[in-house]
């Protein structure tokens, strides 16, 4: 598998609107959920949803508009977050509250380089995600093993694993480590 290009052209103008965030802020803007997701699993998995934890909107509104990004008010769309023109299949916005409800250790947090140098993309920790994944299965609807799968995915794709942070990651989220594992 590899990550869809135009999800890769994608990223170049969000790497620049968080650059933007920085700037104003002095922090980064997180990448989470599926779009982290399919980052991390190199495409294995699909998102059109680009959701970042930044906590600073009127920042955050800001950095995107000045990086070409237009307020959602297309027809057939949920009116909240942003587009882009050049990449219209996508919607990006800003999730509530801080990452993962504070429960992340931001010193974990990885920087992806973009081809624009200038530009970066802030991505929580494997662990947290993994967490996430597991915690978002536990609430999804029976029968939807999607989440589940990606947490899977993740969990078998992680070369360096702080499997005791993970652990700790999992249950403070409310997942279940066991899952991890198939059934053999």
């Amino acid at each position: 598998m590899s990550v869809p290009e135009e999800f890769l052209a994608a990223l170049e103008p969000l790497g620049r609107a968080c650059a933007t965030y920085r700037e104003i802020t002095g922090t980064d803007a997180v990448l989470v959920g599926g779009a982290a997701t399919v980052i991390y699993t190199d495409g294995a998995f699909n998102s059109s949803d680009f959701d970042l934890v930044a906590l600073d909107d009127p920042a955050f509104n800001q950095a995107m508009t000045a990086n070409g990004f237009k307020k959602e008010d297309r027809p057939g769309h949920l009116l909240f977050g942003f587009y882009h023109p050049e990449h219209p299949l996508f919607g990006f916005q800003a999730v509530s509250g801080p990452l993962f409800d504070g429960r992340a250790d931001r010193r974990r947090l990885c920087k992806m380089a973009l081809r624009d140098k200038k530009a970066t993309i802030t991505l929580p920790a494997i662990e947290d995600m993994i967490a996430d994944r597991l915690a978002q299965h536990a609430v999804a609807s029976p029968g939807d093993s999607t989440r589940l799968e990606q947490a899977r995915a993740l969990f078998a794709l992680a070369f360096e694993c702080d499997e005791d942070y993970l652990r700790q990651r999992v249950n403070d989220e409310g997942g279940d480590f066991a899952l991890l594992r198939p059934d053999p």
